[in-house]
């Protein structure tokens, strides 16, 4: 397993161990898909984890990668036109913490060709790489359901 790809295990598991944080309290028992309830009908709701139903569209989330890092790479924007061409690319959850960043401190670059979608990208969640003249930036993407466009959440420079 590449360096990479560790990376992009351990992100999307830390995302999945975090957004479980919020479910319950610690003394709430864990579900199981195997306990028995007797004779009671619970539904659907005892289905833990759904089977994928398709495979994510990866070449979809690292063109919204590059489109996002351009976006990001217009250092040389007084800061209200940098942030409103930077804004549609960003997933909502993000948009409040870039609203605070200045244009002129992210390095000059050029973007490369190359960019590669995680293998552990999921269908609302994805992680891809971006070369560019810098070094690798790492994008993480996410989008509220399948059929919607992806926003980042993050751009991280490698170190």
């Amino acid at each position: 397993m590449t360096t990479r790809t560790q990376a992009a295990a351990v992100l999307v598991a830390a995302t999945i161990a975090l957004s479980g944080c919020a479910a319950g309290t610690a003394s709430d028992p864990a579900p199981t898909a195997t306990a028995s309830h007797g004779d009671h009908d619970h539904g659907d709701h005892d289905i833990i984890v759904p089977s994928p139903t398709s495979t994510p569209d990866l070449d979809a989330a690292a063109t919204a990668a590059v489109d996002a890092l351009r976006a990001y790479a217009q250092r040389d924007l007084d800061y209200p036109t940098w942030f409103e061409q930077l804004k549609p690319h960003l997933h909502s959850t993000a948009i409040e913490a870039y609203s605070t960043l200045q244009p002129s401190r992210i390095p000059a670059m050029t973007i490369q060709d190359g960019a590669e979608a995680a293998p552990t990208s999921t269908d609302v969640y994805a992680v891809v790489y971006v070369p560019t003249s810098v070094g690798e930036y790492t994008i993480e993407l996410r989008r509220d359901d399948p059929s919607a466009e992806w926003g980042v959440t993050r751009f991280q420079p490698s170190n």
